[in-house]
């Protein structure tokens, strides 16, 4: 057994498509031809709804190459936590809530990156007690330091976000005070 066409073909985009430095003429190409070879190959239809919402942020049709990759293949676990994290990116919270808690349910699935996600999507709603309560759970599921790391910081982050909502004391004058200490000496 070994790669098919649409493999090959997905690799070559895949390797060609690094960000900034992006060679999108033989992204384009090559993924055409991935598509082309085989339509219903997921890694090239996870890839092209990446590329739809992060680059040409046309969610709708990134979502249509999500919805396929699931149709195709519930149980491809690697499109759950992109998908949701576009959902949230277009501010469909709701939808991605859904998702969340479906995938939440697959056995291979990275936890860990998914209740990040839940804690992101508690964020974005303003929930900071709960997303921080996410990120406590997700650290049980990190299996690397840096990840757990990155989970520290993100609980560091959305503290400053809870002190930023706390209501600011006023400083109070030496004439306020003065005020204060006759009326209890009365």
């Amino acid at each position: 057994m070994g790669l098919t066409i649409a493999d090959a073909y997905y690799l070559k985009a895949k390797g060609a498509s690094c960000g900034f430095f992006s060679d999108w003429d033989e992204v384009c190409e090559n993924l055409n031809y991935a598509l082309s070879y085989d339509e219903t190959h997921c890694p090239s239809l996870m890839l092209l709804g990446e590329i739809y919402a992060s680059n040409m942020i046309m969610y709708d049709k990134a979502y249509e190459c999500f919805d396929k990759v699931i149709s195709i293949d519930p149980k491809n676990i690697e499109v759950y936590g992109t998908y949701v994290k576009y959902l949230i990116w277009a501010n469909e919270v709701e939808r991605a809530e859904k998702l969340l808690v479906f995938a939440l349910t697959l056995k291979e699935i990275d936890k860990a990156y998914l209740l990040w996600l839940s804690s992101y999507l508690e964020d974005v709603r303003g929930n900071y007690k709960v997303s921080l309560k996410f990120l406590k759970e997700a650290k049980k599921y990190c299996y690397s330091d840096a990840y757990f790391s990155f989970m520290q910081n993100e609980e560091k982050r959305i503290k400053k976000k809870i002190e930023l909502e706390k209501p600011k004391k006023k400083k109070s004058s030496n004439s306020d005070k003065k005020k204060k200490k006759k009326k209890k000496k009365k």
